[in-house]
C-alpha cells in the first residue's frame, strides 16, 4: 500500500468535515452525520495504519481513544456550525 501524502490526507479529512457541515446546513438526518463520522474514523485508521502498527499496548490504546474523541468533536462541531447558519 502506498503511503498517502500529508496534503492528500489533509484534503480528505477536510472533505469529511465539509460533508458534516453540509449535513447540518441542509438539515440532513442525524444518522447521516454518524455515517460520515464512521467514514472519517475508517479513513483515519487506514491512512495511519503503518504508524499505528508500530505502537503497542497502552500507547496504541491512548492514541486511538484520543483520536476517536477528537474526530467526533470535529465532525460534531462542523455539523453544529451547519445547523446554526
Amino acid at each position: 500500500m502506498r503511503r498517502p501524502y500529508p496534503a492528500q490526507t489533509a484534503a480528505a479529512e477536510l472533505g469529511f468535515a465539509i460533508a458534516a457541515f453540509g449535513c447540518g446546513l441542509y438539515d440532513a438526518p442525524f444518522w447521516l452525520i454518524g455515517l460520515a463520522t464512521l467514514g472519517m474514523l475508517a479513513y483515519w485508521t487506514c491512512s495511519r495504519r503503518a504508524w499505528l502498527d508500530r505502537l503497542r499496548g497502552k500507547a496504541w490504546a491512548v492514541l486511538s481513544i484520543n483520536a476517536v474523541f477528537v474526530l467526533i468533536a470535529i465532525m460534531g462541531g462542523a455539523y453544529w456550525l451547519g445547523l446554526s447558519i
